[in-house]
């Protein structure tokens, strides 16, 4: 099991199932992909925290869409600096085009961030050996909300095979229903939810008992609120 994903489930041994929260890109406010976003971040107490990934010119920057101009855009190695300064924090790798994991985990090992990093997004499947021989993990992520129950279900089956047995699904919260969660349970997979933004909506998702991660805009809000209901 990876580091990420082991330290999820090792929860469930002596506390109640809670979740990791991570911080989504532009918590609080800050501006997205920002070195504001990464400060605020880390600052915050959040697990975790989520960043976009594109490449140009042999360089990765943190960037949701391609630009014509990089110069004012911080860098990936940016980013690994300032976390490898905190090793209780964790990075969510969104990679927005395939073909990123390799050079992503060849600069995370330089920093000595391989264990601390997690890919969703754009992974293809033959990415997949370089993503299963390294320490960095992998959630699988699905962001249609009119999939049917059964496509979750050959989703849960699939990631399984691929991924050594992890079995953390990384969903849109709009896509979060009942019959989702009693899908997780049957299967004995944990859900990691994106991107949850009101108090509402975290109280209620914290609850569902297959929450292992939640992704937000608001990490203070949400790491209260996790307080409020598991003491943690």
């Amino acid at each position: 099991m990876k580091p990420i994903t082991e330290l999820l489930y090792a929860r469930r041994n002596d506390v109640p199932f809670y979740p990791v929260i991570t911080a989504h890109s532009g918590c609080e406010k800050t501006p997205d992909n920002s070195i504001e976003h990464i400060r605020t971040a880390i600052a915050s107490g959040a697990e975790m925290f989520e960043i976009d990934i594109n490449e140009f010119d042999g360089t990765l920057y943190l960037t949701h869409d391609r630009r014509d101009d990089y110069s004012d855009v911080p860098t990936l190695a940016e980013c690994f600096g300032m976390a490898a300064a905190h090793p209780g924090i964790c990075i969510n790798c969104d990679v927005k085009s395939f073909g990123l994991t390799t050079p992503v985990i060849e600069l995370a090992k330089q920093y000595g961030m391989e264990s601390r990093i997690l890919f969703t997004g754009s992974v293809a499947p033959d990415e997949l050996p370089v993503l299963n021989a390294s320490s960095a993990d992998w959630w699988l992520s699905l962001w249609r909300s009119d999939h049917e129950p059964e496509d979750l279900e050959n989703a849960c089956r699939t990631y399984r095979e691929l991924n050594g047995g992890y079995q953390i699904i990384n969903l849109d919260q709009n896509m979060v229903n009942d019959r989702v969660i009693r899908t997780m349970q049957e299967t004995g997979h944990t859900l990691s939810i994106w991107t949850v933004n009101t108090e509402e909506n975290l109280y209620h998702l914290m609850q569902t008992g297959v929450t292992a991660n939640i992704t937000t805009r608001i990490p203070l809000a949400a790491l209260r609120i996790r307080k409020e209901i598991f003491g943690v």
